[in-house]
């Protein structure tokens, strides 16, 4: 960043507490611009992308083969400032969004640009970072100046589809049994039902499972149960996977003879990805396992599928946040007015921040710009940036600001 900005932040507004958002909701936020003298600037704009990537590289001998794939659900544009060429040109697979637009000088100064973007209402995959690929949902500003290096800055956003709950199969039982016929290093046989409550959960939800063992052999056993995470990275014809432990437990010794039933119940984490269907290059799937272990011999196992689903949680645009909680504050007015006559023309760089209808706190302003009053030949200039007051943030004093 060079030395004539001094600070360029990129603020959005949580929509809840979890701070997820989800399809149709608005993501709303500004940008804060300090610069230390004047400036021109070309363009100026935040952009807002939803993308799935996945890379990887595989060796063989001496080669090296990398394989990679891209799929994009959105990209949409707001400026701030843009070259007057390009002002009224569309933009190669990108939805321009329409909001202040300001003349190209910026003053020394804070100065905020609120920005607002809906997401799409379509069936995008939930944010995700695995081993070979992710998708990111991602809000980024950029600054570009002739001969000047551009200043950018990002910010992910986090992303769950909406749980419509219209997924009945997923609320059916499932159920399988195992048996094992004892023949090396024991004798006997031993058998295994495993049911399940339901398919599908939510995040933070518990599973349950009922196991009845019947262990008519003569050696013991060991109840034991484990949650993987399946990853599937595509590009292509060719494929990578990656297996994640979410749960791994070792519940009961059973010994020869007995037989027992047993609950199982499995707390799933608030933050645990939920299962990912929808993307053509990215697939998370769940399998449950159940198993008896078994020394010296294989192990019986029942395994079934979970699916994971978003919490109930989502806070519609058109509602307002749960109880308690407080976003951050509304943008200051970015209009600088000019009551009792046309501006001057310097107004572009400095603006009359000292009548009392131009900012809410007009102290804010003083001893920023030299001889605000003045008066001088009348034109009108392109609108000035819009001024920040620092004194309205409480950045610090909020936990839900990134």
């Amino acid at each position: 960043m060079s030395r004539s900005i001094k600070e360029l932040i990129l603020h959005y507004d949580p929509i809840n507490e979890s701070n997820n958002f989800t399809s149709g909701d608005i993501v709303e936020g500004r940008v804060v611009l300090e610069v230390t003298k004047e400036i021109k600037v070309d363009n100026f704009f935040v952009k807002f992308t939803g993308d799935a990537n996945v890379s990887w590289t595989e060796k063989s001998g001496d080669d090296e083969t990398t394989y990679s794939d891209h799929e994009r659900y959105f990209k949409l544009k707001q400026y701030f400032i843009q070259e007057s060429s390009k002002k009224g040109q569309s933009e190669k697979n990108t939805t321009l969004i329409s909001g202040e637009t300001y003349g190209p000088v910026i003053r020394p100064g804070s100065h905020v640009f609120p920005f607002s973007f809906q997401l799409p209402q379509q069936n995008m995959p939930p944010s995700f970072k695995g081993q070979h690929g992710s998708v990111k949902y991602v809000l980024m500003v950029k600054l570009e100046r002739s001969w000047k290096s551009t200043s950018t800055k990002c910010t992910e956003i986090s992303f769950l589809p909406r749980n419509d709950g219209t997924n009945d199969h997923l609320l059916q039982p499932q159920s399988g049994t195992e048996d094992k016929k004892m023949k090396l290093f024991g004798s006997g046989k031993m058998s295994m039902t495993v049911t399940a409550d339901k398919t599908g959960y939510m995040q933070g939800e518990t599973i349950r499972v009922s196991v009845d063992i019947d262990n008519s052999s003569s050696r013991d056993v060991k109840l034991k149960y484990s949650l993987k995470q399946n990853q599937t990275f595509i590009a292509g014809r060719s494929t990578n996977k990656a297996l994640m432990d979410i749960v791994k437990e070792t519940k009961d010794r059973i010994p020869s003879g007995e037989k027992t039933k047993s609950l199982v119940d499995i707390n799933l984490p608030r933050d645990l990805t939920v299962t990912i269907d929808n993307c053509r290059i990215i697939k998370v799937q769940y399998d449950l396992k159940v198993y008896l272990d078994v020394s010296f011999a294989s192990d019986p196992e029942v395994m079934f599928p979970v699916v994971i689903l978003p919490a109930d949680q989502q806070c519609p645009p058109w509602q307002g946040p749960p109880g308690g909680f407080q976003p951050y504050p509304p943008p200051q007015p970015n209009l600088v007015p000019y009551p009792g006559g046309p501006p001057p023309p310097y107004a572009e760089v400095y603006p009359n921040l000292n009548h009392p209808s131009a900012l809410p706190y007009p102290e804010a302003a003083a001893g920023l710009y030299p001889n605000p009053n003045a008066t001088l030949p009348v034109f009108y200039p392109p609108q000035s940036a819009p001024v920040y007051d620092p004194n309205q943030s409480t950045k610090e004093s909020s936990p839900y600001v990134p």
